[in-house]
């Protein structure tokens, strides 16, 4: 379908980021023909769709206050240990953000059939490791598909749906873009409060090696993105990139206000001086002090998305 595209990140906890600047783009009267989703980003895309250009991002506010550390999160380092012993699949139950997302959806919003909007979710299947799709069925449940984007591997256990077992779908594409112009957006508003590719300081210790790892992986997905709109003269994409609270750990839920005053003081300021992308953002990041040198996205083939026909 072609027309303007709202384009949400995957972000954790960060997800308020995301609530103030979609209420600047909506107080410019930007508005979606339909929006896309991953993880933190499925919350505030399903809201949007459900409720259609009448979203009251006050309300969508509120529900990322009613998100606290005990309901997303239960437990305590007893019963982690606990589930680690019997095999649980997560240090985590799933049941508290699950309840969470049935409270937040209106009444009688039960499946993507049933939203104002189209709106596509991402996932991750285990199984088959492919990203998995929501949105083309109407029958979907919004609730499944909204969990199994948002559920971090080892952190949430996987959904199982139809016999497949999915996960957080930033673990392949943390910024959905590209599946916004295979929709057929030509315009695109995406909202990244993620990792935006940019250099950062060398890091240290096991664990931040590892999750630098992942993230570069996960970056080459919309450096993969990017590249393909700055390359088609017929796409206008607008990166709102916010790595505001980038330090924040993901069991602190104590800055909401905070998150939404930086999310529009980031929209606001890419509005006052819009520039859609352009190729060279993405080919020709330097090396930092490392005269000559450049360093180049690394090739990757187009994603081929796992659609399920019923």
């Amino acid at each position: 379908m072609a027309g303007t595209a709202i384009v949400l990140s995957g972000g954790g906890n960060r997800g308020p980021l995301q609530v103030g600047a979609l209420d600047v783009l909506f107080r410019h009267g930007i508005r979606p023909d339909f929006v896309v989703g991953t993880s933190a980003g499925a919350i505030n895309a399903a809201y949007i769709a459900a409720h259609g250009p009448e979203a009251d991002m006050d309300e969508l506010a509120a529900l990322w206050h009613r998100a606290r550390r005990d309901i997303v999160y239960p437990g305590n380092a007893l019963t982690i240990a606990w589930r680690l012993l019997i095999g649980a699949d997560s240090f985590f139950p799933g049941y508290g953000i699950r309840h969470l997302i049935q409270q937040h959806l209106p009444p009688g919003v039960r499946t993507f059939g049933d939203l104002r909007l189209p709106c596509y979710v991402t996932a991750v299947d285990l199984r088959t490791s492919r990203l998995y799709l929501f949105g083309e069925d109407p029958e979907a449940p919004l609730v499944d598909a909204i969990v199994a984007s948002a559920s971090v591997p080892g952190i949430h256990p996987p959904v199982e749906y139809h016999g497949l077992q999915l996960v957080d779908g930033g673990v392949v594409a943390a910024v959905p873009a590209g599946i916004a112009m295979e929709k057929g957006a030509t315009t695109l508003y995406v909202i990244n409060v993620g990792y935006g590719g940019e250099p950062r300081k060398p890091v240290h210790g096991v664990i931040n090696v590892l999750k630098r790892v992942l993230d570069t992986f996960i970056v080459q997905s919309l450096l993969d993105d990017l590249h393909v709109a700055a390359a088609d003269p017929a796409v206008q994409l607008h990166h709102i990139h916010i790595p505001a609270f980038q330090d924040l750990p993901f069991t602190d839920f104590d800055h909401i206000d905070e998150m939404i005053r930086a999310g529009r003081e980031a929209a606001e300021a890419y509005l006052a001086h819009p520039h859609p992308f352009a190729v060279e953002e993405v080919v020709e990041t330097r090396a930092e002090q490392v005269p000559g040198a450049r360093v180049w996205p690394i090739p990757r083939p187009r994603r081929r998305i796992l659609y399920r026909e019923e």
